[in-house]
């Protein structure tokens, strides 16, 4: 129940990886877009979703050990460059301001290196997705529950277990828009009537709504509900929703316009 999401393949250095994992979640935000008929799903290739997003920035890093292909594709932050590297992907202005800031100076290097010193010298917390947000206040900062910023630290967890390296992981819930959807096909969570019939009809649920607002906080209530019942981590009742999330069938999932999930 503890391994990663995602992790570089093997051979890819401690310091390579977190900054991979950094620049990726900086990106990983609403992989659907607005359409008359409804709405139009990201794909890269054959792969969909944060999948489609890992598989494009992976093949933009190429064979290198630190993000200098990246940052000679993406690093000026131009709008055109994101959607030449990533395809038909939603926000892509929004995306390459990220990536701008992620990517000025040697930020996204420090960053890695403070991320696996902080892996070596105790458990990874919600405190280094802190540090993140801190340093990257646009790209990281804006979601009061960093669920961004706590999934680049996870993802980072899984490649050092993937390779074999122990890492205590202890963080928060990450209050995607997945797992409610997970939640309530499992009866964890009740949705009112109302809500439930705009998500189903794939009604837009505004920003800091006060329904938007209690599906993430009611996510995170839930699935902490669940890892102390289970006598698990939150980290690893994360990482269990998220991979079973194809299990629910057809049920939708909430559709807010936002960068925080």
């Amino acid at each position: 129940m503890t391994v990663g999401l995602f992790g570089k393949p093997a051979g890819q250095t401690p310091e390579g990886a977190a900054a991979f994992c950094i620049a990726l979640n900086s990106l990983n935000f609403m992989f659907w877009t607005p359409t008359p008929e409804g709405m139009a799903r990201y794909h890269w290739r054959d792969e969909g979703g944060a999948h489609g997003l890992r598989a494009a920035l992976d093949h933009v890093w190429g064979e290198e050990t630190t993000p200098v292909r990246l940052r000679e594709r993406l690093g000026s932050g131009e709008e055109q460059a994101v959607i030449d590297a990533l395809g038909d992907i939603s926000m892509p202005k929004r995306r390459a301001q990220f990536l701008r800031e992620i990517l000025f100076g040697d930020q996204l290097e420090q960053a890695a290196s403070e991320l696996v010193a902080a892996s070596r010298s105790g458990p990874l917390t919600s405190d280094d997705a802190e540090r993140l947000a801190k340093r990257f206040p646009m790209a990281y900062g804006q979601d009061v529950y960093l669920m961004r910023a706590q999934l680049a630290v996870m993802w980072f967890a899984g490649y050092l277990m993937e390779q074999g390296i122990q890492v205590d992981c202890d963080i928060t819930v990450a209050a995607s828009y997945q797992m409610p959807r997970v939640m309530r096909s499992i009866k964890v969570l009740r949705f009112a009537p109302e809500l439930a019939a705009k998500i189903d009809q794939h009604t837009l649920i505004l920003r800091d709504s006060a329904e938007e607002r209690a599906i993430r906080s009611a996510t995170v209530l839930g699935a902490q509900s669940m890892a102390r019942h289970l006598s698990v981590s939150e980290h690893a009742m994360v990482n269990v929703l998220w991979q079973n999330r194809h299990a629910c069938g057809a049920i939708p999932y909430h559709l807010t316009i936002t960068t925080d999930y």
